[in-house]
Formats: structure tokens, C-alpha cells, sequence
């Protein structure tokens, strides 16, 4: 049995190798790096005596000397661009979906970094920085989409996978937004709906989410044979609260009034709920409200809100798998959609008069 007193016979400023390992071990040094890689072509009691001898010896792998033998830095950068709600990496959707990508990929042996325009205080391109770090692979997320620079990121032989923004050169790992859109039509119809608005994100034909979910509505509404109308339609300029307010007092100066409106996220909604507040109304009484996301308030708003979940750890996950597969030199699919879940909560009900 490995007893962990041979630890004394290391100075702790030493960088522990392999070879430590192999010599405490009795294995030989390519036994001890199969084991530390995980691979699958050794014994598991063999894996597991190494690895407990590493971990008690503090065995940090060295990613210069591993990239000496592999050819390759053991980085992934990171590119992800401030947006308008003006809450950075601590995004309700997109921080989930990168630490589930970092998780997944920290398994493989990769750290995460990040892409940034400047370096020490220099000016750098992004792909001047990806070079620069000799990343691997990039992750793009929640960029704009016609920057020149993240296009030449993804226009360029680095690996890159997308999880929100459609580039024709790259896979993109989405949520589902049409199919789901159209269930939002349907369940409100269900309830006895027939005048129905949508808050829709902003139209980029690139950024899936604002113009599938708009899609996904027009569709509900033509298979129960409903007319699109344009006044029950109000397209938004930012993915945030003070857009959604902004767009319900919009709808309620209109002449005729819907009895529902399917918000293209919770954020959103959220400013859709306060307008309502400003405006007397209540909900659902008086008007019904649908979304799209299941951030963490949603099922603390009053009413608390039904909306569509988003699977945040699938799509961090999927891009994570992908991102292997191109690093392995395989081919990907283009598009990957991720279903989500309709959760049911107070904010929708059948309009007055109406029984369901």
C-alpha cells in the first residue's frame, strides 16, 4: 500500500512530474501518463493506485510540456461581448451555459480564457489575440453578430463553436425557438385566447432567437387559423426590462387590446409585468402573459410566470461536445437545437367570459 509519508520526501516548491509518480508507483513513466489522461487502455485498480499518488503529491500537469508533445496549447478562448442588460458574465443564460462548457471541457485537460481587444494595454484584435494565446478553440457568445472582427474569428481555421449566434461557418448550439413559439400560440388559444400579441426580441436573420420566436408566433397563430396582425406585433431593440415596459405601453395605445402576449424572454416580461402594474392591470385577470427563458426571479415574480425553460447545462454541454469532435478533426452538424420545457405557473388564464 502507497503510504503518503513518501510526500515528505518532496520539497513542495519542486514541480512534481511523472516521473515522481513512476517512481514512487513501480510504474513505468507512459503508465503514468495513460492514467493521468484518462485513458482507457490500463487497469482501473492500476489508474486509481496512480492517481491517488498524485493527488497526494500535488501533482498539477504541466500544459507548456504537454503542448511540447501534443502540438497544441490546452486553450480554449473564451469570446463573449458586453450586451445591454448591462450585467456582464453573471448573464442569467449565458453564464450557465460557459460554465457548463468549462466543466465539460476542464475534463479533457483544457483551461478557459478569455478573448479580449487588448492585451497589457495594448490594442489586439481578437483573432490577433487568438494567436496570440495559440488557442485551440473558441467559444462565441453573446456577440454581435455583424462585428467584423468575431468574423474573422469564425471565418478563420481556428475551431469555433457558437452557442446563440447562427454563423453560416460555424455550428451553433440553440435552444429550440419556432417550435416552442408555436406552443405558446396554441396553449393560450387553448385557453380560450384569440387576441393575441407579441414582444419580439430583436430581428437579425443571424441572431436565432428574436426572429425564430417571431416566426414560431406567426405559425401559431395561421394553424388555429388566426390573422397576423401587425399592431399586435411589437419588435424591440434590446433584449431587457426597460424595452419591454416600453413596448407594452406601445401595445395599450393602441385601439384594440390584446387579452395575451407572448414575451420573446422573462427579462422582458419582466418589464411587461411592471408596465401592467403602472397601467392597473392585473394578471392574469386582465391580460395573460407567456415567455420565454425560466431565469431564476420567474418563479418569484407576482404572478409568478409561465414561461419555457431553457436547458442553460444541455447547451453548454453540446457545444463542449462539439468543440471536441472539431478538435479531433470531425465533421459537426451546423445547427444543434436544444429542447425546452413549458412550465406552467399563475400568469395565464382563460380571458373574462371565457371557460376552458
Amino acid at each position: 500500500m502507497i503510504a503518503i509519508d513518501y510526500v515528505r520526501l518532496y520539497d513542495r516548491m519542486t514541480m512534481v512530474t511523472i516521473y515522481d509518480i513512476a517512481k514512487i508507483t513501480g510504474y513505468s513513466a507512459p503508465t503514468v501518463s495513460k492514467a493521468l489522461n484518462n485513458q482507457s487502455d490500463i487497469g482501473q485498480k492500476t489508474k486509481e493506485k496512480i492517481l491517488k499518488v498524485a493527488k497526494e503529491l500535488g501533482y498539477v500537469p504541466n500544459s507548456s510540456a504537454k503542448g511540447l508533445v501534443t502540438k497544441k496549447s490546452w486553450l480554449i478562448g473564451l469570446i463573449y461581448e458586453e450586451d445591454d442588460m448591462g450585467i456582464g458574465i453573471e448573464h442569467p443564460l449565458f453564464s450557465t451555459i460557459i460554465n457548463a462548457f468549462k466543466q465539460e471541457m476542464e475534463s479533457e485537460g483544457y483551461e478557459l480564457i478569455f478573448i479580449a481587444r487588448n492585451l497589457g494595454g495594448k490594442r489586439m484584435s481578437l483573432l490577433e489575440h487568438c494567436r496570440y494565446r495559440q488557442v485551440d478553440g473558441v467559444l462565441v457568445v453573446n456577440v454581435d453578430a455583424k462585428d467584423e472582427e468575431v468574423r474573422d474569428v469564425t471565418n478563420s481555421n481556428i475551431p469555433c463553436i457558437s452557442s446563440n449566434i447562427v454563423f453560416p461557418e460555424i455550428a451553433t448550439v440553440t435552444s429550440e425557438n419556432i417550435k416552442p413559439a408555436v406552443e405558446a400560440v396554441q396553449y393560450l388559444y387553448k385557453l380560450g385566447h384569440r387576441l393575441i400579441a407579441h414582444i419580439a426580441g430583436p430581428q437579425d436573420s443571424i441572431a436565432a432567437a428574436g426572429y425564430e420566436r417571431l416566426e414560431g408566433y406567426k405559425a401559431g397563430l395561421l394553424s388555429r387559423h388566426l390573422p397576423i396582425r401587425d399592431e399586435f406585433i411589437i419588435i424591440s431593440e434590446y433584449w431587457n426590462g426597460e424595452s419591454g415596459y416600453k413596448a407594452m405601453m406601445d401595445l395599450w395605445r393602441r385601439n384594440e387590446k390584446p387579452t395575451a402576449i407572448f414575451c420573446a424572454s422573462d427579462i422582458m416580461a419582466m418589464g411587461v409585468m411592471n408596465a401592467c402594474h403602472d397601467l392597473g392591470l392585473r394578471i392574469p385577470e386582465d391580460i395573460s402573459i407567456i415567455s420565454f427563458d425560466d431565469n431564476l426571479w420567474a418563479s418569484f415574480s407576482h404572478p409568478p410566470l409561465t414561461t419555457f425553460r431553457q436547458d442553460r447545462q444541455a447547451i453548454g454541454r453540446k457545444a463542449a461536445e462539439l468543440m471536441k469532435l472539431l478538435l479531433n478533426g470531425e465533421k459537426v452538424p451546423s445547427r444543434v437545437l436544444i429542447p425546452v420545457q413549458l412550465i406552467e405557473r399563475d400568469s395565464c388564464a382563460p380571458p373574462h367570459g371565457v371557460r376552458t
